[in-house]
């Protein structure tokens, strides 16, 4: 009787300190604006519960705002949408590179340019940047 409650409780404590399983896990997304306009990021999800709209305040070149954001793992089509003052609804898409495929299944950084520079090459492998090659589109 003793080898079996011991045998049970050794095996309790095995399972309470095992980890979760990966997929459950979330995940970081750091985003680092260098425009000079606030942002609204776009996340679609392949599964439809993961949708997110997200915002994040202006920065600069020199002083980028950081922002970041705790979300469930996934492969998502991600659109900036820079926002206007005197349209802060709707805001502009930055040309055909406006929207990209991020996978969020591992902590990920995006860096966000203005809509007129193109983003450099480079980086560190964790780090997507956005940027166009100028004309940006209103959203419909």
């Amino acid at each position: 009787m003793k080898r079996k409650l011991l045998a049970l409780t050794l095996l309790a404590i095995l399972l309470l300190g095992a980890a979760p399983p990966k997929g459950l896990l979330l995940k970081r997304l750091t985003v680092v604006n260098k425009s000079e306009r606030d942002l609204e990021l776009e996340l679609t999800g392949s599964c439809d519960d993961n949708w997110y709209y997200l915002h994040v305040p202006a920065g600069s070149r020199d002083f980028p705002s950081m922002t970041v954001f705790t979300i469930t793992p996934d492969v998502y089509s991600m659109t900036a949408h820079y926002i206007e003052l005197w349209d802060p609804v709707y805001g502009y898409t930055c040309g055909d590179t406006s929207s990209r495929s991020v996978d969020v299944t591992r902590n990920v950084r995006v860096v966000i340019l203005d809509c007129n520079l193109r983003p450099p090459n480079g980086g560190e492998p964790s780090m997507i940047k956005l940027g166009g090659s100028g004309g940006g589109r209103r959203r419909r």
